[in-house]
């Protein structure tokens, strides 16, 4: 994903160069509505980001959005076993996995056309909505001796149960998907937008900001008191997509 990053990048700016020529047209047209998909890396994950925008003048819009991200704790770190060469890794005293959904509207204003700077519009964006994180419990994959007999077998952790000694490696992420639970809560984004596109009704968008989700209670991470009632992540993301008159 971060080698995906890099060359969108790369093809972000080349394009930002050869836009220059689009600026004339993009003054002529009038848009009603835009849409784009992207990717997005933030600070202790990445995922994927939908947007439905409807203008409401020539230079603002007003946008839904959703997005689906992974979020790990900054304390996590990855251990491997040393019982077995082709164990995987796993995070001890990690209790779940984290999935954030959010879904949510807000403003995205143009506060400097293309025409201004050689092809590039810059904008500010700011969100606001729900968010849902899922707690997809931690499985792990532990050893245990039946009748002199060495085996392994797959459990949930529970850190009054098992040690490091006990387990071989972490399971697959999908065990257990299904039992996981939601924390509903609500979050905040600030950002700014740089648009460019060889073609005056497409969209090439690199935007870099801020988001803060919060909860009413602690979403569980780790078996320890470093969970938190909220968190807050720098991001970029790359977006593409196109822009309608009707």
């Amino acid at each position: 994903m971060k080698k995906l990053l890099i060359i969108s990048l790369f093809i972000f700016f080349v394009q930002t160069i050869l836009a220059q020529g689009t600026v004339f047209e993009e003054k002529r047209t009038i848009y009603k509505r835009e849409q784009t998909f992207g990717a997005t890396i933030h600070t202790t994950g990445w995922g994927l980001v939908y947007r439905y925008g409807k203008y409401t003048s020539g230079f603002s819009r007003r946008i839904f959005e959703a997005e689906l991200v992974g979020k790990k704790h900054p304390k996590e770190i990855k251990t491997f076993t040393s019982l077995f060469d082709n164990s995987n890794g796993y995070v001890y005293g990690k209790l779940n996995s984290i999935l954030i959904l959010r879904g949510g509207v807000g403003k995205h204003v143009t506060f400097i056309s293309k025409q201004s700077v050689r092809g590039v519009a810059i904008s500010y964006i700011l969100n606001a909505g729900l968010t849902f994180a899922y707690a997809k419990p931690a499985f792990v994959e532990t050893i245990f001796i039946d009748e002199g007999i060495v085996d392994s077998r797959i459990e949930k952790y529970n850190p009054d149960t098992h040690t490091q000694g006990d387990i071989i490696g972490g399971a697959s992420f999908f065990r257990g998907f299904f039992a996981g639970k939601f924390y509903p809560g609500a979050y905040l984004k600030a950002g700014m937008h740089f648009e460019s596109s060889l073609v005056a009704n497409k969209i090439s968008g690199l935007e870099v900001g801020g988001v803060l989700d919060m909860y009413p209670q602690k979403v569980p991470i780790l078996a320890n008191d470093l969970n938190r009632y909220y968190f807050f992540n720098l991001y970029v993301s790359l977006t593409f997509g196109s822009k309608k008159t009707e």
